[in-house]
């Protein structure tokens, strides 16, 4: 696997979740402002997680049929997207739209691990894994703070705008690298039906009898030793 590529997907992984809590500090001040209760800046903040857990499986299986890069390219177009949109919110269902949105465009985590499966050998797979983990993890460890210290400045009038727009910023710039240097992980996807066409739908009731028939797989759902 090309270095380049590597960086590439840690970068992509890495503004998902900087982008996720960057906006945590200023997020229910600005919800509140705009008018929302309690309770509707707490959904507020879950709609974006919401939007991940649906849309994971389905960026993962459209990624199967049309490859994984122009998924990838895509979600990371989206994400600057989503971040601008946040960054102009006047409003509370402007805020909403934005969170959804952003949500959708970074569930892209799945991909990211499939385009490393893709192009490492099984011995060094777990550290390509591993390097996803720890974009993952830096993130969150990350975005608060930053977000923070950039929501003490205020751009058109609107709190933390500005940690939106630096967001936004660090997804173009991951856009570009993405364009030259991260190429397809399975060039002759489009036209080979290696296995059976799957529904691009978040919940495949088949698929899930499938994975919990395999050995491990329920006893690591509920977080207990394989």
């Amino acid at each position: 696997m090309r270095k380049a590529s590597l960086g590439t997907l840690f970068l992509t992984v890495f503004l998902d979740l900087l982008g996720f809590g960057l906006v945590v500090p200023f997020l229910p001040g600005v919800a509140r402002a705009h008018g929302a209760s309690n309770l509707e800046a707490t959904l507020l903040g879950a709609a974006f997680s919401a939007m991940q857990f649906l849309f994971i499986p389905l960026w993962g299986r459209l990624s199967d049929r049309i490859g994984r890069r122009p998924v990838l390219l895509w979600s990371i177009a989206a994400s600057a997207i989503g971040m601008v949109l946040l960054g102009f919110a006047n409003s509370l269902a402007m805020l909403f739209v934005a969170r959804l949105w952003s949500g959708m465009a970074t569930a892209n985590i799945a991909v990211a691990q499939a385009y490393i499966a893709d192009v490492t050998t099984p011995e060094r797979r777990a550290r390509g894994m591993g390097l996803i983990g720890m974009a993952f993890g830096l993130g969150f460890i990350f975005g608060p703070f930053v977000g923070g210290e950039l929501g003490r400045f205020s751009v058109l009038g609107r709190p933390g705008a500005l940690a939106a727009f630096v967001a936004a910023g660090l997804s173009a710039l991951n856009l570009v690298m993405a364009l030259f240097l991260l190429p397809e992980s399975r060039p002759g996807a489009p036209s080979e039906p290696a296995r059976p066409p799957r529904r691009a739908v978040p919940f495949d009731p088949a698929a899930l009898r499938l994975a919990s028939r395999t050995a491990g797989v329920g006893l690591a759902v509920a977080g207990r030793d394989v």
